[in-house]
């Protein structure tokens, strides 16, 4: 079975500066090791905003006590990143190193550091429409067992897009590749699930598709379709999500889809 990572609180975190309260936290992940996600995406280290755009080692262990199956991941920008900002022995599991494509070289670089302290890494290729034949070819110099992701940062591509990056990358030797979606254009759930029938080692969700304009992938829908027990993200949408939604609105909207009919040139 395909992996699952859970971004609701890094991704959703844009819609109120990642000032999440430690209940809601904690919650969301119990939620997810409930449901068996493999990965959870906690937030940021490095940016600035509320806790868990920083998300501080110390103040983790005291709203996470008990891990248990699940890697807890945060995310870094390439822009944002300083070398003081990790070490050996984090409570953190994982480090996700988003990268522009003109970052790809120096993302590669911090995946190599991060290795070195011993973090797992995942280099995460934000706007891989734009992405040029140069660019991917800097991926040679990439630890090719190591997990690598796409994004579809503006909800642009098709199901068939998601099939031919991932005839790229496995081209370029990887295995492990991940794909997270946006839901510009109302295709993020079909592209999510291309990605798992394209063999996806890993894709991401967030609970009621919590995230930046247009959002992603929900949680209980993808569960749904596969299966999975969805009830304890409805739960926890119901606890914590819907009101979330109300006050600070994502998802489609004639703004997000201009977005994706012309893959962020808006912008």
């Amino acid at each position: 079975m395909t992996k699952i990572l859970d971004c609701t609180l890094r991704d959703g975190g844009h819609l109120n500066n990642w000032n999440f309260s430690d209940d809601c936290a904690k919650d969301t992940f119990e939620t997810a090791k409930i449901c068996n996600i493999d990965y959870f995406e906690i937030g940021y280290r490095g940016n600035d905003g509320g806790k868990f755009a920083r998300c501080n080692s110390d103040e983790l262990r005291k709203i996470i006590t008990d891990k248990g199956n699940v890697k807890l991941t945060v995310m870094i920008n390439v822009r944002d990143f300083s070398k003081d900002l990790f070490f050996e022995n984090d409570f953190v599991d994982v480090v996700r190193v988003a990268c522009h494509p003109n970052e790809i070289k120096y993302g590669i670089e911090i995946c190599k550091f991060l290795q070195s302290l011993g973090y797992e890494t995942i280099l995460h290729l934000m706007d891989v429409a734009h992405i040029s034949k140069e660019q991917f070819n800097d991926l040679k110099n990439y630890d090719k067992k190591s997990i690598i992701y796409f994004a579809d940062s503006y909800g642009a591509l098709i199901p068939k897009d998601i099939t031919d990056h991932f005839d790229v990358l496995r081209g370029k030797g990887f295995k492990k590749i991940g794909f997270h979606a946006h839901n510009n254009k109302q295709l993020a759930l079909i592209n999510t699930i291309t990605a798992v029938y394209a063999g996806g080692y890993m894709i991401d969700v967030t609970a009621y598709g919590m995230g930046r304009a247009a959002g992603n992938t929900p949680a209980e829908l993808f569960m749904s379709e596969f299966e999975l027990d969805p009830e304890p993200y409805i739960e926890l949408i119901e606890k914590y999500y819907l009101d979330f939604y109300k006050q600070t609105p994502w998802g489609y909207s004639l703004e997000n889809l201009k977005m994706g009919i012309k893959n962020g040139k808006l912008l």
